[in-house]
């Protein structure tokens, strides 16, 4: 699981500002340009957390009083559309001075404007802010054009694909649990990393006589936290969603598809380090910001292929990020 877990770390670790890591390169911008470079990221991890939830709408199995067990893995891929991997901004800074027989500096506000800066997942090379004064305070004019070296991307990437360990148990009273979890686990020496997460998955066919498909809802709350190497946590994913799914079974395939509402929100927190352009820090200062994911819905169709005691399905879903997700598992 550890292996399974790596890449994640790799990809969001808080390492220090040396690192080619995500809070290396955050640790050199403030808060609005950070927002905008993390955006795609909220969509995508949000995606795929809330994808995976099911390969069938049918609960309970072969065991005695309908039991059924399943272990495995889901990944869920969300595609990146281009639009998400760059941006155009416009912030405020400021930029300093220097004057004589005085103040050692002088402050002065300026709008910095960065176009087609690359996201998270946009090219490696750098993005560059330009920003120009030309104003007169206390009778004394200061101009200057600075043209800024911001941030690359983190990964140059079309999907972003996130694996989560899956175990489902049921069915009681036509219902399943699904739970997805890793305890909060040290990678190398990039940090740690906890998954958890549920979903309650209810039959809603065994009410309708003679239904020729299985029908149910499901309803799922997960949570992914990245911790740097000092153990403090740097980035929180929180995903939520809710469904109505319908199946049909063809001997050892099977054939499903979905409706789902959805939500996720991004935490991130990182030290913007002295020393960086167009800031004037005498020690790191702590950022925290909240993202809102824009997957709100989605449609999902797919394939089971049941070769007991193997379960291995694939689907693909349309929403505010298309996605293509699929799993292998055990099940009894």
């Amino acid at each position: 699981m550890k292996t399974i877990f790596a890449a994640i770390i790799i990809f969001v670790s808080f390492g220090s500002v040396h690192a080619q890591g995500l809070g290396g390169k955050l640790s050199k911008v403030g808060s609005d340009y950070a927002k905008a470079y993390m955006t795609p990221a909220v969509n995508a991890f949000g995606v795929d957390l809330n994808s995976g939830l099911f390969q069938t709408a049918k609960v309970g199995g072969i065991l005695p009083f309908g039991l059924e067990f399943y272990l495995g893995v889901k990944v869920g891929a969300a595609i990146i559309p281009n639009s998400a991997k760059s941006f155009n901004l416009s912030y405020m800074d400021t930029m300093y001075f220097p004057v004589q027989g005085g103040l050692p500096t002088v402050a002065v506000p300026v709008e910095y404007k960065t176009t087609n800066a690359p996201t998270i997942f946009g090219s490696k090379s750098p993005g560059y802010a330009v920003g120009t004064v030309d104003t007169t305070i206390g009778g004394v004019n200061y101009s200057r054009t600075d043209s800024v070296s911001t941030i690359g991307g983190l990964i140059n990437t079309n999907i972003a694909a996130l694996p989560v360990p899956q175990l489902g148990i049921g069915s009681l009273f036509g219902t399943d649990v699904i739970i997805r979890y890793l305890p909060k686990t040290k990678i190398s020496s990039y940090g740690s990393v906890n998954l958890f997460g549920f979903a309650i998955k209810h039959n809603i066919s065994q009410y309708i006589p003679l239904i020729p498909v299985d029908v149910a809802v499901q309803i799922g709350w997960q949570n992914l936290s990245i911790y740097d190497n000092t153990g403090s946590r740097v980035v929180k994913e929180s995903a939520f969603a809710g469904n109505a799914e319908v199946s049909k079974t063809f001997a050892i395939l099977t054939v499903y598809g979905g409706l789902q509402v959805e939500s996720s929100t991004l935490d991130v927190n990182y030290l913007l380090q002295p020393s960086q352009v167009g800031q004037l820090l005498s020690q790191p200062v702590p950022i925290s910001f909240k993202l809102t994911g824009k997957d709100t819905f989605r449609g999902l169709v797919g394939l089971n292929l049941s070769l007991f005691p193997f379960q291995i399905n694939a689907d693909y879903s349309v929403g505010y990020y298309n996605a293509i997700s699929a799993g292998i598992g055990l099940s009894i």
